[in-house]
């Protein structure tokens, strides 16, 4: 047991590694879009984002989630996995050439229902020439991950297509001005990540352009695929539907000041993302082979890993939301009380995430369609109630419920479906801990308002990440966790 663990330990953390370091570098593309063009700029980016994003999920199908459960089902048959991975990637290609023409033919409506102009129709007809690039990208990465190698999709999906906009917007703006790089970076850096992964692919799995080619459709894996798509699809609509609907009630301007907010707390997201990405493969294999009592383990000491790294970033959020949103210009600080919601509801779906990645990769796919129909109705009700009302700080607290009460849902059902939950007295110490290590942030703040901003952040980041460890240190961690983290750190050996 120890060893699978290390096994997920070290994965995660190349995976938690690559996923800072793209949401580090979205949060540069969003802080230089911000500080060169402006907040109605950011709004156009943030809203055609959203659109294609959303795009995107539908060309993919759910043969991204697909292909990383059949190919672990067939872990013995390395033609058939093949075969599979070919399938996937000629399926997703077809599906997203069709979305590319049917969202260049509703661009023109999509902008009127926005109450957007010229700029937001130019940019969304040259963002949905990336969807295909996109779409091959996250099947070819989930193809990779299946093998348990994260590090191709990492690069492609969290270095290359962030990194290269965010290298191509200073490049093109130097050159030919705001508007035509916000328009072409994000095509340009889409086929950058392509042209890796698929380089990536090809030596791990031996799949070739012509295998896709010639690749015949696999009907089990399209019909296990089609539920998840529409789960996908309604939680990236989910994801994206506080923007969309700030954009419909106030424009672009005012979504632009409330993108800075999602952006930053969605670095406490990655958290999670970065180890249910390894942890999702192993989680299929383990029930597969009928080890519930392991898969529970797992699902446990994973868990407290998520929210034992996820804290401390969100007790900096929640306590100076001002001197971080700052960096954006001071305009952007009216989005403070968005900021505190929006890190207190990411900490939430931390929390329970992975209760969703224990049901799709148990075969429970019709579970999570309902879920995620449920949460998406809610969630619409609650931004068509909250956002004309409290505008910015509206749409935060919509999020925060929907994230509670649909993770509390998927929790109540893990539990009954399958035996296991991943409470514990542990998940009180690593709370009890972030409170006080925020508390302690919280008295020195008037010190630290009068250091430079940078420093500012530095000195608060140090501060709560070593009260936070002091007492995590005080209050013991469990022996299997300690002998995972003594294999992977053998410094700390003494």
């Amino acid at each position: 047991m120890i060893d699978g663990k290390v096994t997920i330990a070290r994965e995660a953390g190349l995976s938690f590694v690559g996923f800072i370091a793209g949401q580090g570098l979205r949060f540069l593309l969003n802080l230089v879009v911000a500080k060169l063009l402006g907040a109605e700029h950011l709004g156009v980016y943030a809203l055609s984002l959203a659109v294609i994003q959303i795009a995107e999920v539908l060309a993919v199908g759910g043969l991204d989630a697909g292909v990383l459960r059949f190919v672990n089902l067939h872990g013995t048959r390395p033609e058939k996995q093949g075969g599979l991975i070919a399938a996937a990637l000629k399926t997703s290609l077809l599906f997203s050439l069709a979305v590319t023409l049917l969202v260049v033919a509703v661009s023109g409506s999509l902008v009127a229902v926005l109450d957007g102009d010229n700029l937001l129709y130019l940019t969304l007809i040259c963002y949905a020439c990336s969807v295909p690039f996109h779409v091959l990208i996250a099947v070819a990465g989930h193809a990779v991950q299946a093998y348990r190698k994260l590090r191709p999709k990492i690069i492609a999906g969290q270095i290359l297509v962030p990194g290269g906009m965010l290298l191509l917007i200073l490049l093109i703006n130097a050159v030919a001005g705001g508007t035509p790089a916000l328009i072409f970076s994000l095509p340009a850096a889409s086929v950058a990540g392509f042209v890796w992964i698929w380089r990536q692919m090809h030596g791990i799995t031996g799949v070739s352009a012509k295998n896709v080619l010639h690749a015949k459709p696999e009907k089990e894996m399209l019909a296990y695929a089609r539920p998840l798509m529409l789960v996908a699809l309604m939680g990236m609509v989910s994801h994206w539907l506080d923007i969309l609907m700030l954009g419909w009630y106030a424009g672009a301007e005012t979504v632009g000041f409330y993108q800075p907010a999602v952006r930053t707390a969605g670095l406490v997201r990655s958290v999670f993302l970065a180890f249910a990405g390894i942890a999702a493969p192993i989680f299929a294999s383990m029930h597969s082979r009928g080890e519930i009592i392991e898969l529970e383990k797992l699902f446990r000491v994973v868990n407290r890993w998520v929210m034992m790294v996820a804290v401390p970033p969100a007790v900096l959020l929640v306590v100076v939301p001002d001197s971080i949103l700052a960096m954006f210009g001071d305009a952007f600080t009216v989005a403070s009380p968005v900021l505190v919601v929006l890190a207190l509801a990411v900490l939430v779906q931390s929390f329970f995430g992975l209760y969703d990645t224990v049901l799709q990769t148990t075969g429970y796919s019709k579970i999570c369609f309902i879920n995620g129909a449920a949460g998406l109705a809610v969630h619409a009700s609650l931004n068509m109630l909250l956002i004309p009302l409290y505008g910015m700080t509206g749409a935060a607290w919509a999020l925060l419920a929907v994230y509670l009460l649909v993770g509390a849902a998927r929790a109540a059902e893990v539990r009954i479906l399958l035996g296991i939950h991943a409470f514990g007295t542990s998940m009180i110490k690593l709370l009890f801990a972030g409170i006080v290590s925020g508390m302690v942030l919280a008295a020195t703040e008037p010190f630290l308002e009068s250091l430079h901003v940078a420093v500012s952040l530095a000195g608060g980041m140090l501060l709560v990440f070593a009260v936070y460890l002091l007492l995590i240190k005080l209050m013991q961690l469990e022996q299997d966790e300690l002998g995972v983290i003594l294999e992977l750190f053998s410094f700390v050996k003494k």
